[in-house]
């Protein structure tokens, strides 16, 4: 069994907040939420809800990670917490990429939540920032904060 609801509670959270530092950008004005196929949330920030390929689109997930236990019927398990959070963008050399400054005020709210584990993922330029993509991404980067959440599952 999973619970996503603490999951759901820091993206709401954090929408809420991203929603007031984008307020006026000329560029990341949008903060739209949704789950994934997993029931995990996600948040789409873009640019007047332009979510397409070649255009600034910043994705944000956070999901469970494998308890390593099962539950007495053998099933896998879902930790309540520690949760890993994934961030991704396309990368676009004509400058379509989300600016620095707008993945670097995303991540300094994202990491403020104290998630055990973030990682970064670049998708490949020309390719829309869906779930999709998420998915087929690899972690370019990753942020362990483990000391914090220590968890014999990392």
């Amino acid at each position: 069994m999973k619970s996503t609801a603490k999951s759901i509670a820091f993206m709401r959270d954090l929408k809420d907040k991203l929603e007031f530092r984008f307020n006026g950008s000329s560029t990341i004005d949008t903060v739209r939420e949704e789950l994934d196929a997993n029931g995990w949330p996600m948040l789409f920030l873009s640019d007047g809800g332009t979510e397409t390929a070649s255009n600034p689109v910043i994705l944000l997930r956070i999901k469970g990670i494998d308890a390593v236990s099962k539950d007495i019927f053998g099933n896998s398990l879902e930790a309540f917490t520690p949760h890993v959070a994934e961030i991704a963008y396309e990368l676009d050399g004509t400058g379509m990429e989300p600016s620095r400054v707008e993945l670097l005020i995303t991540s300094q709210e994202f990491f403020k939540l104290g998630i055990d584990k973030y990682e970064i993922k670049e998708i490949t330029d020309a390719t829309a920032v869906d779930e999709t993509s998420l998915n087929a991404a690899t972690v370019t980067e990753t942020i362990s904060n483990d000391v914090i959440w220590p968890n014999k599952g990392m």
